[in-house]
């Protein structure tokens, strides 16, 4: 009669081993590919927004909404209320004209955002410990576009007023969260001010967990999308992705240099 061969402790113990030793080689391949699935939701989303601009131009007179009250009427929805958590705290939903056009809740929400706030979301300026982190909205409207006065001046109240290419300057795009050498500013409002107050995001496509040093996703404003990296670097001498010395690329809505 034959007797059954177990494994000897030492055998499973190279098993054990050689299972941790793929799941070290494949994890990294694993999160690569998470993080470029949700950067296509991403690009999914600022597409609709692309595309909702339109709807909207059409039904306002071809006039854009103030980038500061585009997707949330105030920043304060209550008396002493701490406006840089407006965009985590969804006990005040958002109210703003453009906000209806995209009805979709999920739409509004980088989902490589939503996984930083889970830890990078309680960072930003005066944050108050009771107010709930759970984000919301993560886009921001170019602060040059429904105003003439614009971020610094030069802004366009119509899109029949963006002289430049349209390719070329951006509608919304997402910002970070949390300061950065040379940034004071974070997503505190609707309005990305790329006139050296506002800066993009940088929190996708990371390169060894430095969240400062990748790129995020902007829709144009004929509605294309496409990946942008901001002009704010660790090395400021740098100016390759700045226009006028300091503003971000894409920002200014006229064909004349801004003066």
């Amino acid at each position: 009669m034959k007797t059954q061969r177990g494994f000897t402790l030492i055998e499973l113990l190279v098993v054990i081993a050689i299972i941790a030793i793929l799941m070290a080689i494949m994890m990294p391949a694993l999160q690569r590919v998470k993080e470029q699935a949700r950067e296509m939701t991403c690009r999914a989303n600022l597409r609709q927004y692309g595309l909702s601009q339109n709807l909207y131009l059409d039904d306002n007179e071809d006039r854009y909404p103030s980038a500061w009250t585009s997707l949330v009427k105030t920043e304060s929805p209550v008396a002493g209320y701490e406006r840089f958590c407006r965009w985590h705290d969804p006990r005040y939903p958002a109210d703003g004209p453009f906000w209806p056009y995209l009805k979709e809740g999920k739409v509004h929400l980088c989902p490589s955002f939503a996984v930083v706030a889970k830890s990078e979301g309680t960072r930003h300026p005066s944050h108050v410990s009771s107010n709930p982190v759970v984000p919301y909205y993560s886009y921001s409207m170019n602060a040059y576009l429904g105003s003439r006065s614009g971020a610094s001046g030069g802004g366009v109240l119509k899109r029949s007023e963006v002289t430049r290419s349209h390719a070329e300057v951006f509608f919304f795009s997402a910002e970070n969260m949390w300061q950065r050498p040379g940034c004071n500013w974070v997503l505190n409002d609707n309005a990305l001010c790329p006139d050296g107050r506002d800066w993009f995001g940088t929190f996708h496509s990371t390169a060894s967990g430095d969240l400062n040093s990748g790129t995020v996703n902007a829709v144009f404003v004929d509605a294309h999308v496409e990946e942008v990296r901001s002009a704010l670097k660790k090395i400021t001498s740098d100016n390759s992705e700045k226009e006028f010395g300091s503003f971000e690329k894409f920002g200014w809505p006229k064909k004349e240099p801004y003066r």
